[in-house]
């Protein structure tokens, strides 16, 4: 790891604890400000400024360290090769995680609930929203943890930093809870720090999370590997909406089911993520790393 890369995975890092703590200090102004035209819920005011400020963190060390370009964020690519490799990743990410939740059925462990389907507008709808998710989802992420973060250290000379520190921050901020609520009478100056606290409620009970920590860096790891391999982020994006849309339709059409005998596969964080999709995606892993080789 070279000094500059470590500097700059420091500044990447500071962007959230900085957004956090700004956030908790100006929520309670931003809710007085806006008052006269609606009375916003603290907590969402404090998520909005943490976002905000957590992206214009990362633009400015990108623009401070001359970084913030096209190739570097993964954007360099003519627009048709581009469009060629995400739908290339969409393909790929769509049957990965349909291998991924199959067995759960066949294993007990999810049944369908088509009654929700029915709810929902029908499959043609459900597909359609969860693929919708899955881009939008994917597009932020993917410019955020491989393409400007995993980018700018990959230029920086600090590419292994960048594949298996990334990967670890990108599973960590998606256990970060809802930031606590607090009634608009009893808002104070201070009142942004109780907000704060709420972010850090799904850490609570690690051992918990621990199963689902681990598949969450198996992924991470493995879209890193795509974008340290292409050299850009289209295959990256298309692979994490393939994951998403199929994540997002499962959650709608099916429910988890008690099952002793198999639930270590899934742990008990949210019925899917745990051991095995870990042990699917680490597979992956090491065989695009061979084939690397």
């Amino acid at each position: 790891m070279t000094r500059r890369g470590g500097t700059l995975l420091l500044a990447f890092l500071l962007a959230l604890p900085v957004a956090m703590l700004l956030a908790a200090l100006l929520a309670p102004w931003a809710q007085k400000l806006l008052a006269p035209l609606a009375v916003f819920p603290l907590h969402r005011i404090f998520s909005r400024l943490t976002m905000l400020f957590a992206f214009g963190w990362i633009i400015l060390v990108m623009l401070r360290s001359g970084l913030a370009r096209r190739d570097v964020l993964g954007y360099g690519l003519p627009a048709r090769t581009f469009g060629v490799q995400l739908l290339a990743g969409l393909a790929a990410g769509l049957a990965l995680m349909a291998i991924a939740v199959a067995p759960l059925f066949a294993l007990g462990l999810r049944d369908w609930n088509l009654v929700r389907l029915e709810g929902s507008g029908g499959a043609v709808v459900v597909a359609l929203k969860g693929l919708g998710s899955g881009v939008l989802v994917a597009l932020i992420e993917e410019t955020f943890f491989r393409g400007a973060m995993q980018g700018a250290l990959e230029r920086r000379g600090a590419r292994r930093l960048g594949l298996l520190a990334i990967p670890a921050l990108y599973a960590a901020v998606h256990f970060l809870g809802r930031a606590a609520s607090v009634p608009y009478e009893g808002v104070t100056a201070l009142s942004g720090f109780t907000a704060l606290t709420g972010f850090f409620s799904g850490y609570a009970e690690p051992l918990r999370i621990a199963d689902a920590f681990l598949a969450l860096y198996c992924v991470g790891l493995l879209l890193a590997l795509v974008r340290s391999r292409l050299g850009n982020i289209a295959g990256c994006i298309g692979l994490h909406a393939g994951f998403v849309a199929v994540i997002a339709v499962f959650r709608k059409i099916s429910l988890p089911t008690d099952n002793p005998q198999w639930s270590f596969l899934v742990g008990d964080y949210d019925g899917l993520l745990g051991l095995w999709i870990a042990v699917l995606t680490a597979a992956c892993c090491l065989a695009l790393w061979l084939r690397r080789a």
